[in-house]
Protein backbone atom coordinates (compact mmCIF):
# COMPACT_ATOMS: atom_id res chain seq x y z
CA UNK A 1 0.00 0.00 0.00
CA UNK A 2 1.75 3.22 -1.06
CA UNK A 3 1.14 6.21 1.31
CA UNK A 4 -0.97 4.80 4.65
CA UNK A 5 -2.22 7.06 6.44
CA UNK A 6 -2.41 4.46 9.90
CA UNK A 7 -1.19 1.70 11.19
CA UNK A 8 -2.62 -0.98 13.82
CA UNK A 9 -0.25 -3.15 15.82
CA UNK A 10 -0.83 -6.05 17.88
CA UNK A 11 2.11 -5.90 20.53
CA UNK A 12 5.06 -4.99 18.41
CA UNK A 13 4.12 -5.87 15.19
CA UNK A 14 1.57 -3.85 12.60
CA UNK A 15 -1.50 -6.12 11.86
CA UNK A 16 -2.88 -3.78 9.34
CA UNK A 17 -1.79 -0.34 7.00
CA UNK A 18 -5.08 2.00 6.55
CA UNK A 19 -5.64 4.78 4.07
CA UNK A 20 -7.99 6.73 6.36
CA UNK A 21 -10.36 6.63 9.71
CA UNK A 22 -13.68 7.71 10.49
CA UNK A 23 -14.58 8.31 14.64
CA UNK A 24 -11.11 9.06 15.67
CA UNK A 25 -11.72 12.94 15.81
CA UNK A 26 -13.43 15.00 18.31
CA UNK A 27 -13.09 16.21 22.08
CA UNK A 28 -12.25 13.32 24.10
CA UNK A 29 -14.62 12.94 26.97
CA UNK A 30 -13.05 12.36 30.80
CA UNK A 31 -12.65 9.46 32.19
CA UNK A 32 -15.96 9.09 34.79
CA UNK A 33 -13.90 9.08 38.38
CA UNK A 34 -13.94 6.12 39.94
CA UNK A 35 -14.01 4.97 43.75
CA UNK A 36 -12.05 2.92 45.55
CA UNK A 37 -11.78 1.69 49.68
CA UNK A 38 -7.96 1.59 51.05
CA UNK A 39 -8.84 -1.43 53.89
CA UNK A 40 -6.40 -1.80 56.28
CA UNK A 41 -4.78 1.53 56.28
CA UNK A 42 -2.33 3.75 58.76
CA UNK A 43 -2.39 6.62 57.36
CA UNK A 44 0.60 8.46 57.03
CA UNK A 45 2.24 11.82 55.78
CA UNK A 46 0.11 13.73 53.13
CA UNK A 47 -2.43 10.75 53.03
CA UNK A 48 -2.84 11.09 56.59
CA UNK A 49 -3.32 14.73 55.86
CA UNK A 50 -5.62 14.45 53.32
CA UNK A 51 -7.97 12.39 55.45
CA UNK A 52 -7.72 14.65 58.46
CA UNK A 53 -9.11 17.73 55.78
CA UNK A 54 -11.40 15.68 54.54
CA UNK A 55 -12.95 14.61 57.59
CA UNK A 56 -12.94 18.47 58.20
CA UNK A 57 -14.61 19.75 54.47
CA UNK A 58 -16.15 16.73 53.27
CA UNK A 59 -13.48 16.16 50.79
CA UNK A 60 -9.68 16.83 49.80
CA UNK A 61 -7.73 16.67 46.71
CA UNK A 62 -4.65 14.89 47.09
CA UNK A 63 -2.97 14.11 43.75
CA UNK A 64 -1.08 10.85 42.96
CA UNK A 65 -0.92 8.26 45.25
CA UNK A 66 1.32 4.97 45.62
CA UNK A 67 -0.56 2.02 47.21
CA UNK A 68 1.00 -0.78 48.53
CA UNK A 69 -0.72 -4.46 48.98
CA UNK A 70 -0.04 -7.53 49.56
CA UNK A 71 -0.15 -8.55 45.52
CA UNK A 72 1.94 -4.78 44.65
CA UNK A 73 2.28 -1.60 44.25
CA UNK A 74 -0.13 0.30 42.34
CA UNK A 75 -0.30 4.17 41.71
CA UNK A 76 -3.72 6.03 41.50
CA UNK A 77 -4.11 9.41 39.56
CA UNK A 78 -6.19 12.20 40.23
CA UNK A 79 -6.68 10.95 43.74
CA UNK A 80 -9.10 13.06 45.86
CA UNK A 81 -9.95 11.60 49.52
CA UNK A 82 -13.57 11.39 50.17
CA UNK A 83 -13.49 10.08 53.61
CA UNK A 84 -12.72 7.59 56.39
CA UNK A 85 -14.08 4.96 58.42
CA UNK A 86 -12.16 2.73 61.10
CA UNK A 87 -9.25 1.41 59.01
CA UNK A 88 -11.04 2.20 55.60
CA UNK A 89 -9.95 5.29 53.41
CA UNK A 90 -12.19 6.16 50.46
CA UNK A 91 -10.90 8.37 47.97
CA UNK A 92 -12.07 9.11 43.79
CA UNK A 93 -9.13 8.46 41.10
CA UNK A 94 -9.56 9.82 37.52
CA UNK A 95 -8.98 6.29 36.25
CA UNK A 96 -7.55 2.57 37.13
CA UNK A 97 -4.47 2.06 39.16
CA UNK A 98 -1.29 1.06 36.89
CA UNK A 99 1.22 -1.66 38.74
CA UNK A 100 3.85 0.48 39.45
CA UNK A 101 7.68 -1.40 40.31
CA UNK A 102 8.40 1.07 43.00
CA UNK A 103 7.48 4.25 44.46
CA UNK A 104 8.39 6.65 46.88
CA UNK A 105 6.59 6.11 50.75
CA UNK A 106 3.51 4.27 49.36
CA UNK A 107 0.50 4.00 51.74
CA UNK A 108 0.37 0.29 52.82
CA UNK A 109 -2.81 -1.24 53.00
CA UNK A 110 -4.14 -4.90 53.25
CA UNK A 111 -6.44 -4.36 50.32
CA UNK A 112 -7.42 -2.06 47.59
CA UNK A 113 -11.07 -2.65 46.54
CA UNK A 114 -13.40 -0.77 43.33
CA UNK A 115 -16.64 0.28 45.05
CA UNK A 116 -17.78 2.19 42.20
CA UNK A 117 -20.20 0.28 39.69
CA UNK A 118 -18.13 -0.33 35.83
CA UNK A 119 -20.07 2.32 33.64
CA UNK A 120 -21.37 1.06 30.25
CA UNK A 121 -19.00 0.54 27.41
CA UNK A 122 -21.38 3.08 25.78
CA UNK A 123 -20.16 6.05 27.99
CA UNK A 124 -16.69 4.59 28.09
CA UNK A 125 -16.15 3.52 24.25
CA UNK A 126 -17.58 5.06 20.75
CA UNK A 127 -16.86 3.16 17.21
CA UNK A 128 -13.72 4.14 15.48
CA UNK A 129 -13.81 2.46 11.81
CA UNK A 130 -10.44 2.56 10.05
CA UNK A 131 -10.64 2.52 6.41
CA UNK A 132 -8.93 1.02 3.18
CA UNK A 133 -7.10 -1.46 5.60
CA UNK A 134 -4.42 -3.87 4.07
CA UNK A 135 -4.55 -6.83 6.89
CA UNK A 136 -1.19 -8.49 7.47
CA UNK A 137 -0.06 -11.30 10.23
CA UNK A 138 -2.16 -12.11 12.66
CA UNK A 139 -5.01 -10.27 12.02
CA UNK A 140 -4.94 -11.34 8.33
CA UNK A 141 -5.19 -15.15 9.95
CA UNK A 142 -8.41 -13.91 12.14
CA UNK A 143 -10.00 -13.06 9.03
CA UNK A 144 -9.28 -15.98 7.40
CA UNK A 145 -10.20 -18.06 9.78
CA UNK A 146 -13.72 -16.75 10.28
CA UNK A 147 -13.32 -15.37 13.46
CA UNK A 148 -15.72 -12.30 14.50
CA UNK A 149 -13.26 -10.47 16.81
CA UNK A 150 -9.38 -10.04 17.57
CA UNK A 151 -7.58 -8.95 20.51
CA UNK A 152 -6.47 -5.05 21.26
CA UNK A 153 -4.48 -2.90 18.76
CA UNK A 154 -2.11 0.25 19.31
CA UNK A 155 -2.63 2.59 16.55
CA UNK A 156 -0.05 4.86 14.94
CA UNK A 157 -0.54 8.33 13.20
CA UNK A 158 1.75 8.18 9.73
CA UNK A 159 3.28 10.97 8.26
CA UNK A 160 4.73 10.49 4.08
CA UNK A 161 7.85 8.93 5.38
CA UNK A 162 7.73 7.26 9.04
CA UNK A 163 4.99 8.60 11.37
CA UNK A 164 4.10 11.60 13.20
CA UNK A 165 5.07 9.86 16.80
CA UNK A 166 1.44 9.90 17.90
CA UNK A 167 -0.44 6.96 19.21
CA UNK A 168 -1.83 4.22 21.90
CA UNK A 169 -4.34 2.32 22.71
CA UNK A 170 -7.03 2.11 19.75
CA UNK A 171 -9.54 -0.49 21.64
CA UNK A 172 -10.30 -4.18 20.65
CA UNK A 173 -11.19 -4.78 16.95
CA UNK A 174 -15.15 -5.56 17.39
CA UNK A 175 -16.02 -6.14 13.12
CA UNK A 176 -14.25 -5.58 9.61
CA UNK A 177 -15.81 -5.83 6.53
CA UNK A 178 -15.22 -4.86 2.49
CA UNK A 179 -14.35 -2.00 2.26
CA UNK A 180 -16.91 0.07 -0.11
CA UNK A 181 -14.14 2.83 -1.38
CA UNK A 182 -11.18 1.05 -1.03
CA UNK A 183 -11.32 -2.37 -3.30
CA UNK A 184 -9.92 -5.46 -2.25
CA UNK A 185 -9.11 -3.49 1.15
CA UNK A 186 -11.07 -3.83 4.72
CA UNK A 187 -12.76 -1.55 7.26
CA UNK A 188 -11.74 -2.46 10.74
CA UNK A 189 -14.12 -1.31 13.68
CA UNK A 190 -12.69 -0.99 16.69
CA UNK A 191 -14.03 -0.01 20.32
CA UNK A 192 -11.69 3.17 21.50
CA UNK A 193 -11.91 4.93 24.50
CA UNK A 194 -13.45 7.96 24.28
CA UNK A 195 -11.31 9.98 26.42
CA UNK A 196 -8.24 9.04 23.91
CA UNK A 197 -10.09 10.87 21.26
CA UNK A 198 -7.90 13.27 19.17
CA UNK A 199 -9.07 16.90 19.06
CA UNK A 200 -9.94 18.16 15.10
CA UNK A 201 -7.39 21.06 15.60
CA UNK A 202 -4.95 18.32 16.13
CA UNK A 203 -5.43 16.32 12.94
CA UNK A 204 -4.98 20.02 10.84
CA UNK A 205 -1.87 20.34 12.51
CA UNK A 206 -1.16 16.59 11.31
CA UNK A 207 -2.17 17.29 7.87
CA UNK A 208 0.18 20.56 7.87
CA UNK A 209 3.21 18.29 8.71
CA UNK A 210 2.04 15.05 7.08
CA UNK A 211 4.31 15.51 3.83
CA UNK A 212 6.91 17.37 5.73
CA UNK A 213 6.64 20.91 7.01
CA UNK A 214 4.53 23.49 6.29
CA UNK A 215 6.03 26.58 3.45
CA UNK A 216 3.87 29.04 4.72
CA UNK A 217 5.33 31.40 7.12
CA UNK A 218 2.94 31.90 10.82
CA UNK A 219 1.26 28.87 10.33
CA UNK A 220 1.24 27.77 14.08
CA UNK A 221 -0.51 30.99 14.98
CA UNK A 222 -4.15 29.09 13.37
CA UNK A 223 -3.95 26.67 16.28
CA UNK A 224 -4.59 27.59 20.14
CA UNK A 225 -3.96 25.86 23.22
CA UNK A 226 -2.62 21.78 22.79
CA UNK A 227 -2.93 21.88 19.25
CA UNK A 228 -0.63 24.72 19.48
CA UNK A 229 2.04 22.68 21.24
CA UNK A 230 1.27 19.78 18.68
CA UNK A 231 2.71 22.42 16.19
CA UNK A 232 5.79 23.44 18.17
CA UNK A 233 6.15 19.56 18.51
CA UNK A 234 6.10 18.80 15.10
CA UNK A 235 8.12 21.53 14.00
CA UNK A 236 11.31 20.37 16.55
CA UNK A 237 10.93 16.85 15.56
CA UNK A 238 12.25 17.81 11.80
CA UNK A 239 16.10 19.30 12.19
CA UNK A 240 16.86 17.70 9.45
CA UNK A 241 17.70 19.63 6.40
CA UNK A 242 17.33 22.90 9.11
CA UNK A 243 20.12 26.05 7.95
CA UNK A 244 22.63 26.77 10.74
CA UNK A 245 22.62 29.28 13.13
CA UNK A 246 24.92 32.56 11.71
CA UNK A 247 27.61 33.14 14.23
CA UNK A 248 26.97 36.84 14.60
CA UNK A 249 24.35 36.49 12.57
CA UNK A 250 20.98 39.25 13.27
CA UNK A 251 17.41 37.85 13.26
CA UNK A 252 14.23 39.89 13.59
CA UNK A 253 11.40 37.98 16.04
CA UNK A 254 7.97 39.12 15.40
CA UNK A 255 5.91 39.12 18.85
CA UNK A 256 2.75 40.58 17.64
CA UNK A 257 1.20 36.96 18.94
CA UNK A 258 3.44 36.17 21.53
CA UNK A 259 1.55 35.16 24.20
CA UNK A 260 2.95 32.46 26.57
CA UNK A 261 5.96 30.47 26.17
CA UNK A 262 5.02 27.84 23.40
CA UNK A 263 4.14 30.76 21.13
CA UNK A 264 7.34 32.32 21.90
CA UNK A 265 9.35 29.22 20.95
CA UNK A 266 7.29 29.17 17.45
CA UNK A 267 8.02 32.21 16.70
CA UNK A 268 11.78 31.81 17.57
CA UNK A 269 11.95 28.96 15.58
CA UNK A 270 10.85 30.57 12.68
CA UNK A 271 12.67 33.96 12.90
CA UNK A 272 15.66 31.55 12.92
CA UNK A 273 15.37 28.74 10.90
CA UNK A 274 12.63 29.49 8.65
CA UNK A 275 8.63 28.45 8.55
CA UNK A 276 7.73 24.95 9.66
CA UNK A 277 10.79 24.27 12.15
CA UNK A 278 10.89 24.54 15.62
CA UNK A 279 14.29 25.87 17.97
CA UNK A 280 14.67 22.72 19.82
CA UNK A 281 14.04 23.72 23.23
CA UNK A 282 10.50 22.71 23.96
CA UNK A 283 8.01 24.58 26.35
CA UNK A 284 9.10 23.85 29.92
CA UNK A 285 12.61 24.36 29.35
CA UNK A 286 13.09 27.55 31.63
CA UNK A 287 10.70 27.71 34.78
CA UNK A 288 12.41 28.86 37.42
CA UNK A 289 15.91 28.41 35.97
CA UNK A 290 16.37 30.34 32.72
CA UNK A 291 17.82 28.18 29.95
CA UNK A 292 17.79 25.89 27.70
CA UNK A 293 19.36 27.78 24.73
CA UNK A 294 23.30 26.03 23.67
CA UNK A 295 26.43 27.33 22.69
CA UNK A 296 26.04 27.82 19.04
CA UNK A 297 23.35 30.81 20.15
CA UNK A 298 26.61 33.15 21.41
CA UNK A 299 27.01 35.85 19.20
CA UNK A 300 23.82 35.69 17.78
CA UNK A 301 21.47 39.59 17.64
CA UNK A 302 17.78 39.13 18.23
CA UNK A 303 15.92 41.99 17.42
CA UNK A 304 12.36 41.03 19.35
CA UNK A 305 9.33 43.34 17.74
CA UNK A 306 6.63 43.89 19.86
CA UNK A 307 8.12 42.65 23.14
CA UNK A 308 5.35 44.27 24.99
CA UNK A 309 3.10 42.14 24.27
CA UNK A 310 4.94 39.05 25.91
CA UNK A 311 5.80 41.04 28.50
CA UNK A 312 2.26 42.18 29.76
CA UNK A 313 1.55 37.94 28.88
CA UNK A 314 4.36 35.89 29.73
CA UNK A 315 3.84 33.88 33.32
CA UNK A 316 0.64 35.53 34.46
CA UNK A 317 -1.94 32.66 33.14
CA UNK A 318 -3.55 30.56 35.22
CA UNK A 319 -1.47 27.59 35.63
CA UNK A 320 -1.34 23.60 37.29
CA UNK A 321 1.37 21.63 37.44
CA UNK A 322 4.49 23.50 36.42
CA UNK A 323 4.31 27.21 36.10
CA UNK A 324 5.33 28.76 33.36
CA UNK A 325 8.07 30.76 32.18
CA UNK A 326 8.03 34.83 32.54
CA UNK A 327 8.76 37.20 30.23
CA UNK A 328 12.42 37.63 32.13
CA UNK A 329 13.51 34.10 32.42
CA UNK A 330 12.88 34.29 28.44
CA UNK A 331 15.10 36.83 28.13
CA UNK A 332 17.81 35.48 31.21
CA UNK A 333 17.90 32.63 28.89
CA UNK A 334 18.50 34.40 25.77
CA UNK A 335 21.12 36.89 27.12
CA UNK A 336 22.92 33.67 29.38
CA UNK A 337 23.38 31.87 26.56
CA UNK A 338 25.53 35.31 24.78
CA UNK A 339 22.56 36.61 22.69
CA UNK A 340 22.76 39.84 22.09
CA UNK A 341 18.65 40.39 22.85
CA UNK A 342 17.40 44.08 21.41
CA UNK A 343 13.68 44.59 22.62
CA UNK A 344 11.53 46.53 20.04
Amino acid sequence: MQNPRYALLSGSYAVALCKDVDGLYGEPVPVPPVRYELRGCEPRGELARAVTEALVEGTAPLGTLDVEVPDGLWRLEGVRVLGARGDAVTVETTGAPRRRAHGPHPARCANLIRISPEPPPEVTHTEVTFLGCSPRGALRDALAAGAEEFGTVDYRVLAWVGDLDHGGEAGRITGWDASADHRGLVDLTVAFPRARLVPPQTREVWELFFGGRPAEPGTWRRFTGAARGEWLRQAARRPHGAPEISPGGTYELDGTDVVDETSFLCALGEAVYGPGRGPGVEAGGFGEQAGGFGEEWAGVTLVWHRADVARASLGVQPWLGRRPATFQELTDGLRKAGVRLVLD
